[in-house]
This record gives C-alpha cells, structure tokens and sequence, in this order.
C-alpha cells in the first residue's frame, strides 16, 4: 500500500495493480501437453474481432479459437449422426422398435449362412 505521507511503496510491498491483463487459464485447455499445430491466415478485422471475443471470455485467443472450432466441429459430426424424423415417421419407427417383427423361416436361413464379406461381423 501506499504511504499517505510520502506517497512511496514502503519496504516489501507491491505496487496496486489496477489493470491486469493476465490472462484467465482455462484449464480444460492447459491440462496436457499438445505437440500438433494447426495455423490459419485470418484478415485482420476478424483477427481483432477474435481477441475481443477471446478477451471477453477470459482466454487467451488460442483457447479461445480452439473451443469455437471443437463446438462447430461436434455440432457438424452430431449432425452427420442424428435421424430426424417428422412427427407421423417418428411414430411409426417407436412402434416398430416396441413391437418387433417376428425372425421367420427364410430370415433365420439367412442368418445362418457364411458371410460373404469378412468385414460383417
């Protein structure tokens, strides 16, 4: 703290920081050692749209670009993923999944055979 006197830091003390820019450590992106680099060219005003958006957040813009990439990347691989189905086909498949059809004659032979492909299982 200052002196109120001499207006001087006193033996030992640290100066107020009033405007910190150190950065928040997300430790979700700080918890392991990565080796692999992945480098963009980005026009500048969305360079510093990005530090704003990572300042903001309390990243740095590293962490901040690679959280955004890893969200859009898991919506896209999520999407590829899921069956939308409109309401009349999606009553149609609940009611084929409690009510299955019964294994007949000509389907069980069929099980029964050799595959012809080593990759089905």
């Amino acid at each position: 703290m200052m002196s109120s006197t001499s207006g001087s830091l006193r033996a030992g003390e640290v100066p107020p920081v009033l405007d910190s820019r150190v950065p928040y450590c997300h430790c979700e992106y700080m918890s392991t050692t990565k080796d692999d680099r992945l480098q963009i060219r980005v026009a500048p005003e969305r360079k510093r749209v990005l530090e704003e958006a990572a300042e903001t957040s309390h990243l740095t813009i590293s962490a901040f670009v690679l959280q955004a990439a890893e969200m859009r990347a898991d919506e896209v691989l999520l999407d590829r993923d899921a069956v939308r189905l409109s309401s009349s086909a999606a009553k149609v498949f609940a009611e084929a999944l409690d009510h299955p059809a019964q294994v007949n004659e000509r389907l069980a032979s069929a099980l029964r055979r050799p595959r012809k492909f080593a990759w089905i299982d």
